[in-house]
């Protein structure tokens, strides 16, 4: 009766080890995925952060709550919420909400900029979020650094998902929470 024991003790340790191996969340899969493409594109992946995934996770919440509107774009945050509000538009004139925001949300543990790419529609998964940006050169460019992009190191990025958004936010500076 030992004997049959171990096989299958075996076989659940196997099932916690692959279990642990898998995304946990939408957020966690679309990680991976614009990881798993940058690799194809031979580049490095980028370390998973969690203040960029809890700057990404607010702004779904606020995108969710509070879409945006006329000019503004999926780069803007509303006033419903404790952080500072801006009206982002195509000219970019706001870039610097979008960069100050990891610092603003994590109150300072994140010191670097941030950069946002955003995916908008209906039944949003990390699949469909990945192909659109794909298939935009403006969005590709961050995910691959390419034009403009070709000389920035990523070190941090962080995601989420909703139902009809998905955001990924990168960063230059590795981030201090990794490890806490």
């Amino acid at each position: 009766m030992n004997h049959r024991i171990a096989p299958v003790t075996l076989a659940f340790f196997s099932a916690i080890a692959v279990a642990q191996d898998r995304p946990r969340s939408a957020d966690e899969q679309l990680i991976r995925m614009v990881n798993a493409y940058r690799v194809e594109q031979g580049l490095n992946p980028v370390a998973s952060s969690p203040s960029l995934t809890q700057v990404a996770v607010d702004h779904v919440k606020d995108l969710e709550r509070m879409p945006p509107n006329g000019q503004c774009n999926n780069h803007s945050w509303s006033s419903a919420g404790d952080w500072t509000s801006c009206c982002y538009t195509a000219d970019h004139a706001q870039a610097r909400c979008m960069w100050d925001k990891p610092r603003e949300i994590t109150g300072g543990v994140y010191r670097g900029n941030g950069y946002e790419i955003a995916h908008h529609g209906s039944g949003v998964t990390p699949e469909t979020a990945l192909r659109g940006w794909q298939s935009s050169s403006g969005h590709n460019s961050v995910i691959v650094n390419n034009g403009k992009w070709a000389d920035v190191h990523w070190k941090a990025i962080g995601a989420a998902v909703s139902e009809h958004y998905a955001v990924v936010w990168f960063g230059k500076e590795a981030d201090p929470a990794i490890g806490r």
